[in-house]
């Protein structure tokens, strides 16, 4: 693995460690001597205590039963963007039972919350399972940071989940942490990303023309990307559906003088001591730069979806789009990259963007779509979901209908999304994916990137690993990816899964997405890696006719994976017409827990896959399959 790629919980115990000693207590009455800054209830108040760690004073939350949520309301302690904060608390649990965070949600100047979508910004970062912090004291540590530049505070939280539980609070601070200056980029290994799987999905580096000349030319599936050596911009034409020119990147000042770094199936290195990019078949062209540089988009389409969201921009239209996505290597005390120029106005070709980026740090140059949409993958692998152990008699029935079996987390011990990923029945467990196998169908049992306390990415991927060889089980569900605010991190992980599973599905909820956590803005060089993706959930959805289902939920002509709707807050349409949409937008619909529901069931097999068949009926026809 790349050592630099790194997601920002993961890595700021070691940032920390090496940072000076941490400011003062920012949070109001921590000790919880004073009345100050805590909302108390019957349930939620100060007790004294014989073995306070200090002063006689503690939080006691007493839980007697169990709930989604119960939350002990903290001061609001006051923050800065991109600054990194020390949370340090010390308590004591009596049965251990339930999930326990502590954190808070990102506030405004005004004290409003922040949201990405219609869900609440906020950070957690320490985060205890079921039995953990049972009977003595014990202090727990965890670090944050946000990118978003708006957020002003965080409104401290203290929260239990699903447990009936007897929790003993003292000592709560949060502190701002000095981080460590950022180290120089490795160049050119720093662009370049191990493994080489993109061909699984039909996307390769097709050739390169006048390798020699002044003028370079890379031909990915998708793109074709002209470099003048002298490095001072890059012009990108767009290869699917037809060829167009698509955006020109210039740099000031120029990147230097361009020498050919490196040459493999999927990437293609330019660069020199001080800056490179590679130009990857995903549609991906990663720059690297040692020192400042200005990146200026002049665009040549007219953007039906433009977002700028926390320096980041991202243009789509009908055919296919770009986006600019700075790393802002939180972990480290670098200068921000932020846009200093922004059009006025997307509604002519020529628009210009201006990004300020700091050294030592990646760009995320992204084009798309990187490679066609595939057709016959879209009628031919259909998606059931099913919770815990489903029956012999069922996975056959389901299996007469779709041919790729989504086991949630239910198969696991507790049941959470966040784990630990430990199967509750091994025999059980092996049943359902023998069948399922015998039946036709792949399995992709369920996993978290995003909440998984232990967001190492080589710990992650080794788990994957040793739970596909342990269970012979296909490709992967992933409910969301990194929840970092850096994209790298993601994109690592999911070309390294893809290397991993071949052409087994990958299936990817990703309402929130890389580069921000957000919810309109999104990666295609992230997404293309999966077959299929799921967005949509808890987000309000005005209609058939709403944006966000073409330009965020619809993928056809930006990632071209597969989409699919979790429309649970969408007005104005039923099920029906949900799914009417989806197979108008060229996506196509994953059955919910099948045996829950007869309408739906009926829905599905009476209507939606004999639709999908006459479709593909059609489709075949037309192409001579």
């Amino acid at each position: 693995m790349t050592p630099r790629i790194c997601m920002i919980a993961a890595v700021l115990s070691a940032a920390g460690a090496a940072a000076q000693e941490p400011g003062p207590n920012l949070v109001v009455n921590g000790d919880f001597e004073g009345e100050d800054g805590w909302s108390f209830n019957d349930q939620r108040h100060v007790i004294e205590l014989p073995d306070a760690p200090s002063g006689t004073h503690v939080l006691m939350m007493n839980c007697e039963e169990a709930q989604y949520y119960f939350a002990i309301a903290g001061p609001n302690v006051p923050i800065e963007p991109r600054t990194l904060y020390r949370i340090t608390l010390k308590l004591r649990r009596d049965t251990g039972a339930g999930a326990l965070r502590v954190g808070g949600g990102f506030i405004d100047a005004e004290g409003a919350g922040l949201k990405r979508g219609d869900w609440s910004l906020g950070a957690y970062p320490i985060s205890l399972q079921t039995g953990e912090g049972r009977g003595d004291w014990h202090e727990y540590t965890g670090e944050f940071i946000t990118n978003r530049t708006d957020a002003a505070g965080l409104a401290f939280r203290i929260i239990l989940r699903d447990g009936v539980d007897t929790i003993y609070v003292d000592d709560v601070a949060v502190r701002h942490v000095t981080r460590p200056e950022a180290p120089r980029l490795e160049l050119p290994e720093d662009v370049l990303w191990p493994r080489s799987p993109g061909f699984v999905l039909g996307m390769r580096l097709e050739e390169v023309l006048d390798e020699q000349a002044e003028l370079v030319t890379v031909v990915t599936t998708g793109a074709k990307v002209q470099v003048p050596m002298t490095g001072d911009r890059i012009l990108v034409r767009q290869r699917i559906p037809e060829e167009r020119d698509l955006v020109r990147f210039d740099f000031d000042p120029p990147l230097g003088e361009m020498h050919v770094l490196g040459s493999r199936s999927d990437a293609y290195v330019l660069g020199n001591d001080e800056a490179a990019f590679s130009i990857n078949a995903d549609g991906l062209i990663a720059l690297g730069v040692n020192r400042p540089i200005q990146v200026t988009a002049t665009s040549y389409i007219v953007p039906e979806h433009y977002v700028q969201m926390s320096d980041n921009l991202l243009a789509v239209d009908e055919q296919g789009g770009f986006c600019v996505y700075p790393e802002q290597r939180l972990e480290y005390d670098t200068e921000a990259s932020v846009f200093t120029q922004l059009p006025e106005d997307t509604s002519q070709p020529g628009w210009t963007a201006t990004l300020s980026a700091g050294a030592r740090k990646l760009v995320a140059l992204g084009v798309f779509p990187p490679r066609p949409f595939p057709w016959a993958k879209s009628f031919d692998t259909r998606i059931a979901h099913s919770n815990r152990y489903p029956a012999d008699e069922q996975i056959r029935w389901m299996a007469g209908y779709c041919n790729v079996l989504v086991l949630h987390q239910n198969i696991y011990a507790g049941g959470s999304s966040s784990g630990p990923y430990i199967i509750e029945d091994d025999a059980e467990y092996a049943r359902v994916i023998a069948t399922a196998h015998d039946a036709g169908m792949q399995v992709l049992p369920y996993f978290n990137p995003g909440a998984y306390t232990d967001k190492d990415l080589d710990h992650q991927i080794a788990l994957l690993r040793e739970h596909r060889e342990r269970y012979g089980t296909d490709g992967f569900y992933f409910d969301g990816l990194g929840r970092g605010e850096e994209w790298p991190w993601s994109y690592e992980f999911i070309r390294t899964v893809r290397e991993m599973v071949g052409d087994a599905v990958i299936y990817t909820h990703c309402t929130l997405n890389p580069p921000i956590n957000a919810t309109t803005i999104y990666c295609p060089f992230i997404d293309a890696w999966s077959d299929f993706l799921l967005r949509g959930e808890g987000q309000t959805i005005t209609g058939p006719d709403d944006p966000y289902l073409r330009y965020v939920v619809g993928a056809f002509n930006i990632s071209n994976a597969i989409a699919t709707l979790k429309g649970d807050r969408m007005e104005g349409a039923d099920e029906r017409q949900q799914l009417q949409v989806m197979l108008d937008l060229n996506g196509r619909a994953r059955w919910p827990y099948p045996g829950t529901n007869p309408e739906r069931d009926a829905l599905f097999t009476d209507w939606y896959f004999p639709t999908l068949d006459v479709m593909e009926a059609a489709w075949r026809a037309e192409h001579g399959e």
